[in-house]
């Protein structure tokens, strides 16, 4: 595999516990095996259940002793089986990517599989800080949806993320009880992408975007068309990995259907572990003669056991059978599988496989019995299968993850060019700034330059960004009547057609109302900063997440605190956000009264050029102030209204 030229640092998050056999954690270890191999720093999250472990072991054992117990000689698989159980992948040794376990989390039935409820605030702690900690370049959530662990990680992002929807199904709580959320959480995704196109379908349904339908990869140097002759008996293996109990319950319905003259042939379980000591109780009594039960396939045996194989049948519909539909395909295995769902994209009826109908059972005894009489049809279709598995190889599937991190990564704040004249930004100096204020020429604002200016030298501000509404008339005005000791940056609070947007170190004005992309092109022209203030706050008119997302970056300065925010926890999305994609963070008084002067300030190295305050910003220091919002919003009101007919002059905006 070619080694990705940007190296990224990837974190992938399981909602299912890792010692879960589920096609989405087996997804996810060839997923991070392949990204390992191209280069990249991965590491799985997943939540840990001891108390589940433990479980499966006794479990395990009872299933040991009841098999001694009938007296029977056990088959080298099963004797595997019983003497280590089945390999799972927290067991792997010599693993090329890192796993962190999430303790705390819990069982609950959910969607064809057991899903591991990230609930209790002891989780959200540990993700966090490990989040905080790593600092990834992509987080890759799988199934995102409440409460899971994933959904936790995509709230806590710190980092661009991708999403990966495998299955298709309705859930209750995600799409019904939880839809408002769940879109809202949703617009913070920086991509999506399918398993299959009947996943899409169903997810955009719900919630519109854009999704990119990558299948599921095999590892095909691991699974491979064997050379030599085949085995005397063939081996139909029976996958079980999705519900043990429903599928075991489909293949007794099949076995009993069978006819008296069905060919010889062994048969093999991979998956449905716990219920392996019933395999022989399966098969009727009048077909034990010509059925060899060759037990249940571990992890480490499986890949030879495909090769030794020459049907396969996954007859249900779950995501969780694509990753053991593509190794036997891989494998030159003929398949069968459900004519629905997203298994049915991997197959072509009388091409790689053949597609089930209702009733299910019937159908698939009368599949099994016409391959096993005819060898020539069931060698063509596993010929066919390993052409059509070669295309969901990890080498072919990679790039296109590759190319989607890197669509997500490039939203992150562009690296600042070189600059030869950051010397000033080096020094020890340090000034107090205020990035966000207004005069009277904002139609909303009473306050005079000269009042403004008198202010700042109170509160000991020496750098201000005047940024009234949709003018740059205040700004010159307060320059031209600031004494030399303070910084005045020329800046207009812009109103596009969706939300404001500040531009600092402007030349001219920018007109209103054009679009929020032309606007921010119109002050990069310019040479100015990109400054969005107050962002998630319903009271002020403010660009939508997905559009911040979109043209992160673009945008040079993130107002992280304003202390006119309707509620403090939209400082804290904002601060998540500028932390996400990498973007400066600064505050601003946002001031319309005297009485706001000073309660935003930072403390920063000086500066005199936009790339020399960027560079400060990096290392600024945040003062807050404890008046409260309401109280300046009642001042505003107050003297708005008192000095309605004598402020404002030529440069006042209605």
């Amino acid at each position: 595999m070619a080694k990705q030229a940007v190296k990224l640092k990837v974190g992938l998050v399981s909602p299912y516990a890792w010692t879960s056999r589920w096609g989405v954690n087996r997804h996810i270890q060839g997923l991070a095996a392949a990204l390992s191999a191209d280069g990249h720093d991965v590491c799985v999250i997943a939540p840990s259940e001891e108390r589940v472990e433990a479980r499966t072991a006794r479990r395990r054992a009872r299933a040991a002793r009841r098999t001694v117990k009938g007296a029977r000689k056990l088959s080298a698989a099963e004797s595997s089986f019983h003497a280590t159980g089945p390999d799972h992948p927290a067991k792997e040794t010599g693993a090329s990517f890192s796993l962190r376990k999430i303790t705390g989390t819990f069982h609950f039935p959910y969607s064809e599989s057991l899903a591991n409820l990230a609930l209790p605030l002891e989780v959200t702690e540990q993700l966090n800080e490990l989040l905080n900690r790593e600092r990834f370049d992509i987080l890759h959530v799988h199934e995102p949806y409440p409460p899971s662990l994933s959904f936790t990680a995509l709230r806590l992002a710190h980092s661009p993320t991708v999403a990966t929807f495998h299955t298709a199904g309705e859930r209750f709580l995600s799409y019904q009880l939880m839809r408002p959320v769940v879109e809202r959480f949703f617009a913070r995704l920086d991509g999506r992408i399918c398993t299959s196109h009947n996943t899409r379908r169903m997810v955009s349904s719900h919630f519109p975007g854009e999704y990119l339908v990558v299948g599921g990869g095999v590892d095909t140097s691991r699974f491979f068309i064997p050379e030599g002759p085949s085995a005397e008996l063939p081996l139909i293996v029976y996958a079980a990995w999705s519900e043990p109990r429903k599928s075991l319950g489909l293949l007794a319905r099949t076995l009993r259907l069978l006819p008296e003259d069905v060919p010889p042939f062994e048969l093999a379980i991979a998956g449905g572990e716990e219920l392996a000591w019933r395999g022989r109780l399966l098969i009727p009594r009048r077909l034990r003669e010509r059925i060899q039960w060759s037990g249940v396939l571990g992890k480490k045996e499986l890949a030879a056991e495909y090769r030794r194989a020459e049907i396969l049948c996954a007859p249900y519909a779950a995501s969780s059978l694509a990753s053991a539909v593509l190794e036997a395909m891989a494998s030159g295995v003929a398949v069968i599988v459900p004519g629905q769902g997203g298994l049915k994209e991997l197959v072509s009826e009388g091409g790689e496989g053949l597609l089930l109908d209702h009733p299910y059972s019937n159908n698939l005894a009368a599949n099994l019995v016409d391959l096993l009489r005819d060898n020539r049809e069931r060698r063509s279709l596993g010929a066919a299968a390993a052409r059509r598995a070669a295309r969901y190889s990890w080498e072919k599937i990679i790039p296109q993850m590759e190319k989607t991190y890197l669509r997500a990564h490039g939203r992150t704040r562009r690296p600042l060019p070189p600059h030869s004249a950051l010397e000033t930004v080096r020094s020890q100096d340090t000034i107090l700034a205020d990035l966000h204020m207004h005069t009277n020429f904002s139609a909303d604002c009473a306050t005079t330059a000269a009042e403004l200016l008198a202010a700042c030298e109170e509160s000991g501000l020496e750098a201000i960004a005047i940024t009234d509404h949709n003018t740059i008339a205040g700004a010159l005005e307060v320059s031209r009547l600031a004494p030399k000791d303070i910084c005045v940056i020329v800046g207009s609070e812009i109103k596009t057609r969706e939300g404001e947007i500040i531009g600092l170190f402007l030349t001219e004005e920018i007109p209103k109302g054009l679009s929020a992309e032309e606007t921010i092109a119109i002050i990069k022209q310019q040479g100015g900063l990109v400054y969005v203030p107050h962002p998630f706050d319903p009271m002020h008119l403010t660009p939508t997440y997905e559009l911040l997302a979109r043209n992160a970056a673009d945008i040079d300065i993130l107002e992280v605190y304003n202390p006119r925010i309707t509620f403090t926890t939209f400082n804290e999305k904002a601060r998540r956000l500028a932390r996400k994609y990498d973007i400066p963070g600064a505050a601003g008084s946002d001031c319309h009264v005297i009485q706001g002067i000073g309660t935003a300030m930072i403390s920063l190295r000086k500066f005199s050029t936009p790339a020399e305050l960027l560079a400060s910003l990096r290392e600024a220091d945040i003062i807050r102030s404890s008046k409260s919002p309401l109280y300046l919003h009642s001042l505003k009101l107050l003297k708005n209204s008192r000095g309605a007919k004598g402020i404002g002059g030529s440069g006042r905006i209605g």
